[in-house]
């Protein structure tokens, strides 16, 4: 069976082509090649395995494919949450769960002023085994400075979780004056966010962390380290991590791409500053 040729004419219902799809991954992870180049293990921060994706991919298809990517440990937040620990019950050496406040995608909306979505995060972390709370979105400021986040900056310093936050710089400052004692993990490294500040906000903030899911092309544009990114990881070294994102169920199949993209860069640095951006500065950040 070839991995990369091998297409049926035919349309195949959810659960035939979930089957499908697995049989194929394992028939790739036991072939050697660029693509799936695994040398340097790696610690993906930002997993989703949501509701759309679980008849397209089966726990068995995701591990599978993290496999073949190299990736030793993955952090998980999905939507509904049952996805998160559908994936941890498969692979609990694996997958580290974390909490995702959106028990639908409608909560997104305006999950951070809401009484019941904030009693389904208490009750849910009564649950052991949460790493952390996210990856949730905060589009402005104001959101951050309200009572519902002060009780999750409280939750996450009482229980020790990171909040994984998806957001722009003003909303990081105003979590941490919310929460100076949280630790929070930076996704996307702001997005769009230049190297600068970037720089900025790592200085001002030692509880901070943030990892570059999406950002391969800006820190590596045509495949070559940009100078400014390099400069960044040399400056702080112990506060950068990778992740994929698949926050849609189309990523999965250029997953083992997807993160060779960060291999690449990666492979650019030092060893041992490569060493811990890609797994190291995780496993710390979220060990048991």
């Amino acid at each position: 069976m070839s991995c990369a040729h091998n297409r049926s004419r035919r349309p195949r219902p959810a659960k035939a082509l979930g089957a499908f799809i697995l049989g194929v991954l394992l028939t790739c992870v036991g072939n050697s090649g660029p693509a799936a180049e695994t040398t340097l293990p790696l610690f993906d921060t930002h997993v989703h395995y949501n509701r759309d994706d679980w008849d397209a991919f089966s726990p068995e298809a995701v591990i599978a494919l993290m496999q073949q990517a190299g990736v030793t440990r993955a952090l998980v937040s999905s939507t509904p949450d049952d996805g998160s620990l559908m994936l941890y019950r498969h692979d609990a050496a694996r997958i580290v769960p974390i909490l995702r406040p959106y028990r639908t995608p409608a909560d997104r909306v305006d999950w951070f002023r809401s009484d019941a979505v904030l009693a389904y995060i208490e009750q849910r972390l009564e649950q052991k085994g949460y790493r952390g709370i996210g990856e949730f979105h905060l589009t402005d400021a104001d959101h951050a400075a309200g009572d519902h986040i002060a009780r999750l900056g409280q939750l996450a310093v009482e229980q020790g979780l990171v909040l994984h936050v998806h957001s722009g710089a003003e909303v990081i400052r105003a979590l941490f004056a919310t929460a100076p004692q949280a630790s929070i993990l930076w996704a996307h490294a702001g997005m769009s966010a230049p190297p600068a500040l970037i720089t900025e906000l790592l200085d001002s903030h030692p509880g901070l962390w943030t990892e570059v899911s999406l950002r391969a092309g800006d820190i590596a544009p045509g495949g070559r380290l940009n100078d400014e990114w390099r400069a960044l990881f040399l400056r702080h070294p112990d506060r950068f991590m990778i992740g994929s994102d698949t926050w849609t169920t189309s990523i999965w199949p250029d997953y083992v791409n997807v993160i060779q993209q960060h291999r690449n860069w990666l492979r650019q640095l030092p060893e041992d500053v490569a060493a811990k951006i890609a797994y190291d500065n995780a496993a710390r950040l979220f060990a048991r």
